[in-house]
Protein backbone atom coordinates (compact mmCIF):
# COMPACT_ATOMS: atom_id res chain seq x y z
CA UNK A 1 0.00 0.00 0.00
CA UNK A 2 1.20 3.49 -1.13
CA UNK A 3 -1.03 6.17 0.39
CA UNK A 4 -0.55 9.91 -0.44
CA UNK A 5 -0.25 12.22 2.28
CA UNK A 6 -3.21 14.29 1.48
CA UNK A 7 -5.67 11.13 1.93
CA UNK A 8 -7.94 13.04 -1.31
CA UNK A 9 -9.05 9.63 -2.27
CA UNK A 10 -12.06 8.78 -0.84
CA UNK A 11 -13.38 5.18 -0.59
CA UNK A 12 -16.09 2.83 1.18
CA UNK A 13 -14.79 0.08 3.17
CA UNK A 14 -16.33 -2.34 0.59
CA UNK A 15 -14.49 -0.91 -2.05
CA UNK A 16 -12.30 -3.35 -4.00
CA UNK A 17 -9.01 -1.74 -3.22
CA UNK A 18 -8.57 -1.10 -7.60
CA UNK A 19 -6.31 2.01 -8.03
CA UNK A 20 -7.81 5.33 -7.81
CA UNK A 21 -5.03 7.08 -9.87
CA UNK A 22 -4.61 7.75 -13.65
CA UNK A 23 -1.52 7.93 -14.70
CA UNK A 24 -0.44 10.47 -17.93
CA UNK A 25 3.03 8.88 -18.07
CA UNK A 26 3.09 4.90 -18.67
CA UNK A 27 4.88 3.45 -15.61
CA UNK A 28 7.65 1.42 -14.94
CA UNK A 29 7.59 -2.31 -13.88
CA UNK A 30 8.65 -0.82 -10.62
CA UNK A 31 5.99 1.14 -10.41
CA UNK A 32 3.41 -1.42 -11.57
CA UNK A 33 4.59 -3.95 -8.58
CA UNK A 34 4.12 -0.81 -6.16
CA UNK A 35 0.52 -0.32 -6.88
CA UNK A 36 -0.26 -3.68 -6.73
CA UNK A 37 0.62 -3.61 -3.31
CA UNK A 38 -2.67 -0.84 -2.84
CA UNK A 39 -4.87 -3.31 -1.33
CA UNK A 40 -6.41 -0.94 1.87
CA UNK A 41 -9.00 1.07 1.32
CA UNK A 42 -8.78 4.51 2.68
CA UNK A 43 -11.89 6.11 4.30
CA UNK A 44 -11.81 9.93 4.78
CA UNK A 45 -14.00 11.29 7.22
CA UNK A 46 -14.96 14.52 8.25
CA UNK A 47 -16.28 15.63 11.30
CA UNK A 48 -19.18 18.28 12.42
CA UNK A 49 -18.27 21.99 13.17
CA UNK A 50 -17.94 22.37 17.55
CA UNK A 51 -16.61 25.65 18.91
CA UNK A 52 -12.89 26.50 20.67
CA UNK A 53 -14.41 26.35 24.37
CA UNK A 54 -15.82 22.96 23.68
CA UNK A 55 -12.79 21.65 22.35
CA UNK A 56 -10.32 23.01 24.98
CA UNK A 57 -13.24 22.61 27.95
CA UNK A 58 -13.40 18.76 27.04
CA UNK A 59 -10.45 17.73 25.23
CA UNK A 60 -7.78 19.42 27.29
CA UNK A 61 -6.12 17.19 30.04
CA UNK A 62 -5.91 18.95 33.57
CA UNK A 63 -4.17 17.12 36.30
CA UNK A 64 -5.84 14.69 38.45
CA UNK A 65 -5.75 14.75 42.25
CA UNK A 66 -3.90 11.33 42.36
CA UNK A 67 -1.18 12.98 40.47
CA UNK A 68 -1.98 10.53 37.64
CA UNK A 69 -2.25 12.23 34.02
CA UNK A 70 -5.94 12.87 33.38
CA UNK A 71 -7.44 11.31 30.38
CA UNK A 72 -8.29 13.61 27.27
CA UNK A 73 -11.83 13.56 26.69
CA UNK A 74 -13.89 14.79 24.25
CA UNK A 75 -17.83 14.42 23.27
CA UNK A 76 -17.31 12.98 20.23
CA UNK A 77 -18.84 14.95 17.21
CA UNK A 78 -21.74 12.64 14.23
CA UNK A 79 -19.62 11.75 11.92
CA UNK A 80 -20.72 13.34 8.81
CA UNK A 81 -20.38 12.54 4.80
CA UNK A 82 -18.82 15.37 3.49
CA UNK A 83 -15.40 15.51 2.46
CA UNK A 84 -13.73 18.87 2.77
CA UNK A 85 -10.76 17.92 0.43
CA UNK A 86 -10.68 18.88 -3.22
CA UNK A 87 -10.38 15.85 -6.09
CA UNK A 88 -7.82 13.80 -6.06
CA UNK A 89 -4.25 14.52 -7.53
CA UNK A 90 -2.46 11.98 -9.60
CA UNK A 91 0.15 10.60 -7.17
CA UNK A 92 3.74 11.95 -8.41
CA UNK A 93 5.60 9.15 -10.39
CA UNK A 94 8.80 10.74 -10.68
CA UNK A 95 11.21 13.04 -8.15
CA UNK A 96 11.39 15.79 -11.11
CA UNK A 97 7.68 16.71 -10.83
CA UNK A 98 7.74 17.27 -7.37
CA UNK A 99 8.25 20.40 -5.44
CA UNK A 100 11.39 21.17 -3.23
CA UNK A 101 10.22 21.02 0.74
CA UNK A 102 9.84 24.28 2.33
CA UNK A 103 11.36 24.75 5.61
CA UNK A 104 9.36 22.65 8.88
CA UNK A 105 7.69 20.38 6.10
CA UNK A 106 8.71 16.24 5.45
CA UNK A 107 11.40 16.22 3.10
CA UNK A 108 11.81 12.55 1.14
CA UNK A 109 14.90 9.97 2.26
CA UNK A 110 16.08 9.72 -1.07
CA UNK A 111 15.65 13.07 -3.34
CA UNK A 112 15.19 15.93 -0.07
CA UNK A 113 12.28 17.24 -2.18
CA UNK A 114 9.13 17.59 -0.12
CA UNK A 115 8.15 14.25 1.14
CA UNK A 116 4.33 14.39 0.16
CA UNK A 117 3.59 10.79 0.35
CA UNK A 118 4.45 8.05 3.40
CA UNK A 119 6.13 4.26 2.14
CA UNK A 120 3.62 2.33 4.18
CA UNK A 121 6.15 -0.19 4.84
CA UNK A 122 9.20 2.21 6.91
CA UNK A 123 6.84 4.97 7.32
CA UNK A 124 9.53 7.04 5.98
CA UNK A 125 8.73 10.69 3.70
CA UNK A 126 9.12 10.00 0.29
CA UNK A 127 8.01 12.70 -2.77
CA UNK A 128 6.96 9.79 -5.46
CA UNK A 129 6.98 6.41 -7.04
CA UNK A 130 10.46 6.88 -8.13
CA UNK A 131 12.22 7.90 -5.07
CA UNK A 132 9.75 5.15 -2.89
CA UNK A 133 11.26 1.98 -5.04
CA UNK A 134 14.41 3.90 -4.57
CA UNK A 135 13.95 3.84 -0.92
CA UNK A 136 12.69 0.26 -0.65
CA UNK A 137 15.97 -0.54 -2.71
CA UNK A 138 18.36 1.59 -0.44
CA UNK A 139 15.84 -0.97 2.42
CA UNK A 140 16.57 -4.26 0.81
CA UNK A 141 20.36 -3.20 -0.23
CA UNK A 142 21.68 -2.71 3.69
CA UNK A 143 19.56 -5.60 5.01
CA UNK A 144 21.92 -7.76 2.47
CA UNK A 145 25.07 -6.22 3.30
CA UNK A 146 23.91 -6.38 7.16
CA UNK A 147 23.62 -10.16 6.70
CA UNK A 148 27.02 -10.66 4.78
CA UNK A 149 28.69 -8.46 7.75
CA UNK A 150 27.16 -10.38 10.17
CA UNK A 151 26.73 -13.88 9.15
CA UNK A 152 26.26 -15.12 12.71
CA UNK A 153 23.26 -12.28 13.21
CA UNK A 154 21.72 -13.45 10.32
CA UNK A 155 21.67 -17.01 10.85
CA UNK A 156 20.18 -16.29 14.55
CA UNK A 157 16.86 -16.66 15.87
CA UNK A 158 14.76 -13.01 14.76
CA UNK A 159 14.49 -10.35 17.01
CA UNK A 160 11.22 -10.86 19.42
CA UNK A 161 8.23 -8.41 18.53
CA UNK A 162 7.36 -5.49 20.71
CA UNK A 163 4.94 -6.92 23.86
CA UNK A 164 1.59 -5.77 23.56
CA UNK A 165 1.63 -3.04 26.54
CA UNK A 166 4.23 -1.51 28.36
CA UNK A 167 4.26 -1.13 32.49
CA UNK A 168 7.69 0.43 34.09
CA UNK A 169 9.27 -1.48 36.69
CA UNK A 170 11.91 -0.85 38.68
CA UNK A 171 15.06 -2.12 37.57
CA UNK A 172 16.52 -4.92 40.11
CA UNK A 173 19.79 -2.70 40.17
CA UNK A 174 18.40 0.48 41.32
CA UNK A 175 16.05 -1.33 43.87
CA UNK A 176 18.76 -2.89 45.66
CA UNK A 177 20.31 0.42 46.06
CA UNK A 178 20.01 2.00 49.94
CA UNK A 179 18.20 5.19 50.43
CA UNK A 180 21.39 6.91 51.63
CA UNK A 181 23.11 6.07 47.98
CA UNK A 182 20.16 7.36 46.34
CA UNK A 183 20.19 10.47 47.94
CA UNK A 184 23.88 11.16 47.66
CA UNK A 185 23.34 10.24 43.95
CA UNK A 186 20.51 13.18 43.34
CA UNK A 187 22.58 15.85 45.86
CA UNK A 188 25.87 15.23 43.23
CA UNK A 189 23.77 15.50 40.07
CA UNK A 190 22.29 18.55 41.27
CA UNK A 191 18.44 16.87 41.50
CA UNK A 192 15.80 18.42 43.44
CA UNK A 193 12.66 16.70 43.46
CA UNK A 194 9.38 17.76 44.75
CA UNK A 195 6.35 15.63 45.16
CA UNK A 196 4.52 12.08 47.13
CA UNK A 197 5.89 8.98 46.19
CA UNK A 198 8.54 9.95 43.19
CA UNK A 199 10.25 6.91 41.93
CA UNK A 200 13.95 6.58 41.75
CA UNK A 201 16.28 7.76 39.29
CA UNK A 202 17.72 5.72 36.75
CA UNK A 203 21.78 5.23 36.24
CA UNK A 204 21.66 3.81 32.59
CA UNK A 205 18.65 3.91 29.81
CA UNK A 206 19.21 0.25 29.78
CA UNK A 207 16.98 0.18 33.46
CA UNK A 208 13.93 1.40 31.42
CA UNK A 209 13.78 -2.13 29.77
CA UNK A 210 13.06 0.16 26.60
CA UNK A 211 12.39 -1.62 23.06
CA UNK A 212 15.95 -2.70 21.64
CA UNK A 213 14.92 -0.07 18.36
CA UNK A 214 14.44 2.36 20.79
CA UNK A 215 17.70 1.77 22.70
CA UNK A 216 19.71 1.38 19.47
CA UNK A 217 18.02 4.79 18.21
CA UNK A 218 19.02 6.57 21.33
CA UNK A 219 23.23 5.22 21.24
CA UNK A 220 22.52 6.31 17.67
CA UNK A 221 21.72 9.81 18.30
CA UNK A 222 24.87 10.00 20.85
CA UNK A 223 23.10 9.14 24.22
CA UNK A 224 25.21 6.90 25.62
CA UNK A 225 24.03 7.78 29.25
CA UNK A 226 21.46 9.51 30.73
CA UNK A 227 21.90 13.49 31.95
CA UNK A 228 20.47 14.36 34.97
CA UNK A 229 17.10 15.31 34.28
CA UNK A 230 16.85 12.51 32.29
CA UNK A 231 17.90 10.01 34.70
CA UNK A 232 14.84 11.05 37.18
CA UNK A 233 12.15 12.41 34.36
CA UNK A 234 11.87 9.33 32.43
CA UNK A 235 11.11 6.84 34.70
CA UNK A 236 8.51 9.45 36.45
CA UNK A 237 7.06 9.75 33.13
CA UNK A 238 6.80 6.16 32.18
CA UNK A 239 4.32 5.54 35.37
CA UNK A 240 2.11 8.28 33.77
CA UNK A 241 2.41 10.96 36.55
CA UNK A 242 1.60 14.59 35.91
CA UNK A 243 5.70 16.20 36.11
CA UNK A 244 7.20 20.02 36.47
CA UNK A 245 10.26 19.81 34.99
CA UNK A 246 12.95 22.56 35.12
CA UNK A 247 16.44 22.26 33.79
CA UNK A 248 19.38 24.18 32.11
CA UNK A 249 19.37 24.84 28.35
CA UNK A 250 21.19 21.81 26.32
CA UNK A 251 20.56 19.64 29.33
CA UNK A 252 18.39 17.39 27.69
CA UNK A 253 15.47 18.38 28.58
CA UNK A 254 13.86 16.90 24.80
CA UNK A 255 14.53 13.37 24.85
CA UNK A 256 13.78 13.28 28.62
CA UNK A 257 10.23 13.93 27.59
CA UNK A 258 10.08 12.39 24.57
CA UNK A 259 11.13 8.85 25.56
CA UNK A 260 7.68 8.75 27.43
CA UNK A 261 5.48 10.19 24.84
CA UNK A 262 7.55 7.86 22.61
CA UNK A 263 6.30 4.50 24.52
CA UNK A 264 2.95 6.16 25.76
CA UNK A 265 1.69 6.42 22.16
CA UNK A 266 3.66 3.41 20.84
CA UNK A 267 0.73 1.36 22.63
CA UNK A 268 -1.86 3.06 21.76
CA UNK A 269 -4.57 2.74 19.06
CA UNK A 270 -6.03 5.79 18.61
CA UNK A 271 -4.57 8.49 16.98
CA UNK A 272 -3.35 10.77 17.44
CA UNK A 273 -2.39 10.07 20.96
CA UNK A 274 -0.22 12.71 22.22
CA UNK A 275 0.59 16.01 21.59
CA UNK A 276 3.64 18.30 22.46
CA UNK A 277 3.16 22.24 22.17
CA UNK A 278 5.99 24.37 21.57
CA UNK A 279 6.16 28.27 21.69
CA UNK A 280 7.76 28.91 18.16
CA UNK A 281 7.99 27.12 15.37
CA UNK A 282 11.90 26.77 15.39
CA UNK A 283 11.64 24.76 18.59
CA UNK A 284 8.57 22.51 17.04
CA UNK A 285 10.61 21.61 13.84
CA UNK A 286 13.71 21.24 16.23
CA UNK A 287 11.85 18.66 18.79
CA UNK A 288 9.82 16.75 15.38
CA UNK A 289 13.53 16.19 13.87
CA UNK A 290 14.52 14.57 17.12
CA UNK A 291 11.13 12.42 17.57
CA UNK A 292 11.52 10.98 14.43
CA UNK A 293 15.51 9.85 15.10
CA UNK A 294 14.40 8.31 17.88
CA UNK A 295 11.01 6.67 16.44
CA UNK A 296 13.17 5.40 13.47
CA UNK A 297 12.39 1.80 13.03
CA UNK A 298 9.31 1.45 15.36
CA UNK A 299 5.59 0.75 14.09
CA UNK A 300 3.15 2.99 13.27
CA UNK A 301 5.13 5.92 14.35
CA UNK A 302 4.34 9.02 13.13
CA UNK A 303 4.37 12.82 13.57
CA UNK A 304 3.01 15.85 12.19
CA UNK A 305 4.23 19.50 12.53
CA UNK A 306 1.73 21.78 12.75
CA UNK A 307 3.39 25.46 12.74
CA UNK A 308 2.41 28.96 11.64
CA UNK A 309 4.74 30.67 8.77
CA UNK A 310 3.61 27.25 6.57
CA UNK A 311 1.18 26.11 3.94
CA UNK A 312 -2.04 24.95 6.06
CA UNK A 313 -3.36 22.14 3.73
CA UNK A 314 -0.36 19.87 3.38
CA UNK A 315 -0.28 19.79 7.49
CA UNK A 316 -4.39 19.21 7.09
CA UNK A 317 -3.48 16.48 5.07
CA UNK A 318 -0.86 14.72 6.76
CA UNK A 319 -3.01 15.06 10.46
CA UNK A 320 -4.99 12.41 8.04
CA UNK A 321 -2.25 9.95 8.14
CA UNK A 322 -2.69 8.34 11.52
CA UNK A 323 0.13 10.01 12.98
CA UNK A 324 0.36 8.92 16.69
CA UNK A 325 2.22 12.53 18.19
CA UNK A 326 1.11 15.96 17.10
CA UNK A 327 4.00 18.67 17.60
CA UNK A 328 2.39 22.00 17.34
CA UNK A 329 2.13 25.73 18.37
CA UNK A 330 -0.72 26.87 20.05
CA UNK A 331 -2.33 29.60 17.46
CA UNK A 332 -1.66 27.40 14.10
CA UNK A 333 -3.76 24.31 16.26
CA UNK A 334 -5.83 26.82 17.40
CA UNK A 335 -6.86 27.53 13.87
CA UNK A 336 -7.01 23.44 13.25
CA UNK A 337 -9.28 22.83 15.72
CA UNK A 338 -11.62 25.49 14.68
CA UNK A 339 -11.90 24.36 11.46
CA UNK A 340 -12.93 20.63 12.82
CA UNK A 341 -10.32 19.12 11.26
CA UNK A 342 -8.36 17.25 14.31
CA UNK A 343 -9.78 14.94 17.08
CA UNK A 344 -8.30 15.67 20.73
CA UNK A 345 -10.16 12.61 22.46
CA UNK A 346 -7.38 9.82 21.65
CA UNK A 347 -4.77 11.71 23.05
CA UNK A 348 -3.20 10.21 26.70
CA UNK A 349 0.04 12.29 27.02
CA UNK A 350 0.48 16.02 26.82
CA UNK A 351 4.00 18.08 27.08
CA UNK A 352 4.01 22.03 27.09
CA UNK A 353 7.30 22.33 26.33
CA UNK A 354 8.66 26.07 27.57
CA UNK A 355 5.50 27.50 30.38
CA UNK A 356 6.99 31.19 30.40
CA UNK A 357 6.77 32.08 26.97
CA UNK A 358 3.66 31.03 26.16
CA UNK A 359 2.29 34.66 26.95
CA UNK A 360 3.60 38.14 26.59
CA UNK A 361 3.50 39.84 29.59
CA UNK A 362 1.96 41.75 31.43
CA UNK A 363 -1.01 39.45 31.76
CA UNK A 364 -4.17 41.42 33.58
CA UNK A 365 -5.86 38.50 36.05
CA UNK A 366 -9.58 39.68 36.97
CA UNK A 367 -11.03 38.07 40.49
CA UNK A 368 -14.23 39.05 42.73
CA UNK A 369 -12.74 40.06 45.62
CA UNK A 370 -9.80 41.68 47.42
CA UNK A 371 -8.52 38.93 49.02
CA UNK A 372 -8.94 36.89 46.20
CA UNK A 373 -7.10 39.08 44.50
CA UNK A 374 -4.10 39.25 47.27
CA UNK A 375 -3.72 35.81 47.46
CA UNK A 376 -4.09 35.10 44.09
CA UNK A 377 -1.14 37.30 43.12
CA UNK A 378 0.91 35.86 46.25
CA UNK A 379 0.33 32.16 44.70
CA UNK A 380 1.10 33.68 41.50
CA UNK A 381 4.74 34.46 42.36
CA UNK A 382 5.92 31.92 44.47
CA UNK A 383 4.64 29.00 42.25
CA UNK A 384 5.65 30.51 38.96
CA UNK A 385 8.46 32.73 40.08
CA UNK A 386 6.93 35.69 37.56
CA UNK A 387 6.53 39.02 39.27
CA UNK A 388 3.20 39.58 40.35
CA UNK A 389 0.95 42.23 42.17
CA UNK A 390 -2.36 42.68 43.37
CA UNK A 391 -4.88 46.07 42.80
CA UNK A 392 -8.17 46.57 44.72
CA UNK A 393 -9.78 49.44 45.89
CA UNK A 394 -8.48 49.16 49.75
CA UNK A 395 -5.02 50.22 47.86
CA UNK A 396 -4.62 53.58 48.31
CA UNK A 397 -4.37 55.76 45.22
CA UNK A 398 -0.34 56.19 45.16
CA UNK A 399 -0.20 52.47 45.54
CA UNK A 400 -2.76 51.97 42.79
CA UNK A 401 -1.47 54.93 40.47
CA UNK A 402 2.46 53.32 40.91
CA UNK A 403 0.96 49.85 39.97
CA UNK A 404 -0.70 50.82 37.12
CA UNK A 405 1.94 52.83 35.96
CA UNK A 406 3.95 49.73 36.27
CA UNK A 407 1.75 47.72 34.44
CA UNK A 408 2.05 50.33 31.14
CA UNK A 409 5.76 50.77 31.39
CA UNK A 410 6.15 46.22 31.84
CA UNK A 411 7.69 46.49 35.61
CA UNK A 412 4.70 43.64 36.45
CA UNK A 413 4.50 40.42 34.61
CA UNK A 414 1.17 40.02 36.37
CA UNK A 415 -1.40 41.80 37.66
CA UNK A 416 -4.35 40.64 39.99
CA UNK A 417 -7.22 42.88 40.06
CA UNK A 418 -10.92 43.00 41.25
CA UNK A 419 -13.11 45.39 39.11
CA UNK A 420 -11.23 48.89 39.47
CA UNK A 421 -9.54 47.85 35.96
CA UNK A 422 -12.06 47.14 34.80
CA UNK A 423 -13.54 50.13 33.35
CA UNK A 424 -12.41 53.28 31.61
CA UNK A 425 -9.10 52.38 30.98
CA UNK A 426 -7.23 51.53 27.68
CA UNK A 427 -4.17 49.27 28.65
CA UNK A 428 -2.49 49.14 25.45
CA UNK A 429 0.50 46.79 26.43
CA UNK A 430 -1.64 44.56 27.89
CA UNK A 431 -1.90 41.33 25.49
CA UNK A 432 -3.84 38.63 27.89
CA UNK A 433 -6.65 38.80 30.01
CA UNK A 434 -8.18 36.37 32.53
CA UNK A 435 -11.16 35.98 33.97
CA UNK A 436 -10.43 34.06 36.86
CA UNK A 437 -13.43 34.75 38.81
CA UNK A 438 -16.92 35.12 36.18
CA UNK A 439 -18.37 38.39 36.19
CA UNK A 440 -21.34 38.95 38.28
CA UNK A 441 -23.62 40.46 35.44
CA UNK A 442 -22.66 40.63 32.05
CA UNK A 443 -22.76 44.86 31.86
CA UNK A 444 -19.42 43.89 34.23
CA UNK A 445 -18.02 41.24 31.87
CA UNK A 446 -18.47 43.05 29.09
CA UNK A 447 -16.27 45.75 30.28
CA UNK A 448 -13.92 43.86 31.24
CA UNK A 449 -13.62 42.06 27.95
CA UNK A 450 -13.94 44.64 25.46
CA UNK A 451 -12.24 48.21 27.00
CA UNK A 452 -9.56 48.03 24.96
CA UNK A 453 -8.46 45.93 21.72
CA UNK A 454 -5.61 44.32 21.73
CA UNK A 455 -4.88 41.28 23.96
CA UNK A 456 -7.10 37.51 24.31
CA UNK A 457 -9.50 36.90 27.20
CA UNK A 458 -9.52 33.59 28.90
CA UNK A 459 -12.67 32.99 31.02
CA UNK A 460 -12.09 30.24 33.70
CA UNK A 461 -14.24 28.65 35.87
CA UNK A 462 -13.14 26.34 38.55
CA UNK A 463 -10.06 25.80 36.65
CA UNK A 464 -11.71 25.20 33.24
CA UNK A 465 -11.76 27.34 30.79
CA UNK A 466 -15.16 28.40 29.51
CA UNK A 467 -14.60 30.81 26.88
CA UNK A 468 -12.23 32.32 24.79
CA UNK A 469 -12.57 36.08 23.54
CA UNK A 470 -9.83 36.96 20.48
CA UNK A 471 -10.19 40.58 19.83
CA UNK A 472 -8.49 42.38 17.23
CA UNK A 473 -4.91 43.09 17.16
Amino acid sequence: MFVPRSLKIKRNANDDGKSCVAKIIKPDPEDLQLDKSRDVPVDAVATEAATIDRHISESCPFPSPGGQLAEVHSVSPEQGAKDSHPSEEPVKSFSKTQRWAEPGEPICVVCGRYGEYICDKTDEDVCSLECKAKHLLQVKEKEEKSKLSNPQKADSEPESPLNASYVYKEHPFILNLQEDQIENLKQQLGILVQGQEVTRPIIDFEHCSLPEVLNHNLKKSGYEVPTPIQMQMIPVGLLGRDILASADTGSGKTAAFLLPVIMRALFESKTPSALILTPTRELAIQIERQAKELMSGLPRMKTVLLVGGLPLPPQLYRLQQHVKVIIATPGRLLDIIKQSSVELCGVKIVVVDEDKKLFKPPVLVFVDCKLGADLLSEAVQKITGLKSISIHSEKSQIERKNILKGLLEGDYEVVVSTGVLGRGLDLISVRLVVNFDMPSSMDEYVHQSTHHNQYEVYSINRGMVQEVTCHPR
